[in-house]
């Protein structure tokens, strides 16, 4: 089941990426953002309301259900589209990449949960094969103050997933299942950008285009319902560091679409950063392999 829900949310966030590019146009980006969560949401209470699901909890579960909403359904998305405005996506996807020691670094203060060798070894492969991948992105990129920006923009956004994956950790702790924190994480986070669609004061927009249509279903139901669903529940499982690992390796699915799909061609640097990335998922397996045993 660990090894389903792992390969389920990479194939999917490694889709979204297309899809993602599909989305950009005459709609603002903010709004296409609450239309994915909107949609998301009306999926998730059906389903929770259908299988009886438990959707009443306390006020202090309910100001963790907001947090969640908040960094994880809402503004990680918002800055990362800020962040896309001032640097290249591969360099954006560099730095989100940070997620894993952000995570390692929060749990060891948050829960006293000290990172193994392993753990540590491997994320640091990791990081050093996603900068090999995009390495050539950063080539004729001026240090400017609109560079400055983007990269703390997306450090921001990096930060704010990891702490998304924290405020998960404890509502687990809670015994609140995945179905009830996705359901009201996500409505929070879609009143949150609702409220920013409004105060940015933009006029409402949508587009009936057949991309857009499509793409707009593809990411509410399997980018967000589905993925969000196997990535907390494996996160439940394995906890957050080894979970955003899943930051690492679903870049590669979105390589390979883009090599189908947007002729992307392969480099010498590209097959390093491949052969990086499985030397750390190596490191990562084996630490997964002895606190399951």
């Amino acid at each position: 089941m660990t090894a389903f829900l792992f390969l389920t949310t990479v194939l999917i966030w490694g889709t979204t990426f297309y899809a993602i590019s599909l989305q950009l146009g005459d709609v603002p980006e903010l709004q296409s953002v609450f239309y994915r969560f909107a949609i998301a949401a009306v999926i998730m209470w059906i389903l929770v309301l259908v299988k009886k699901i438990r959707i009443r909890y306390s006020g202090s579960d309910h100001v963790l259900f907001a947090i969640l909403g908040l960094f994880m359904f809402s503004l990680n998305y918002v800055v990362v589209y800020f962040a896309t405005d001032h640097l290249v996506s591969g360099l954006v996807s560099v730095i989100f990449s940070l997620i894993i020691p952000f995570n390692i670094l929060f749990y060891w203060l948050i829960f006293h949960e000290k990172p193994s060798l392993s753990l540590v070894v491997g994320s640091l492969f990791s990081i050093v094969g996603i900068t090999a991948l995009f390495i050539e992105d950063f080539y004729g990129i001026t240090i400017s103050k609109s560079v400055i920006l983007g990269i703390g923009l997306a450090l921001l956004s990096t930060i704010l997933a990891s702490a998304g994956n924290i405020i998960a950790q404890l509502l687990k702790l809670r015994n609140i299942n995945v179905a009830s924190c996705n359901t009201w994480g996500m409505s929070y986070g879609t009143l949150f950008l609702l409220i920013a669609v409004i105060f940015a004061g933009e006029p409402w927009k949508f587009s009936l285009e057949n991309d857009y249509i499509f793409s707009l279903l593809y990411l509410s139901l399997a980018g967000t319902v589905i993925a969000f669903w196997t990535y907390l529940t494996l996160l439940h499982r394995i906890g957050a560091p080894r979970a955003a690992y899943i930051t690492v390796i679903f870049p590669l699915v979105a390589l390979l679409v883009s090599t189908l799909y947007e002729d992307m061609h392969w480099t010498g640097y590209k097959f390093l950063g491949v052969a990086l990335i499985i030397a750390g998922n190596v490191f990562i397996i084996q630490r997964k392999q002895s606190v399951e045993n």
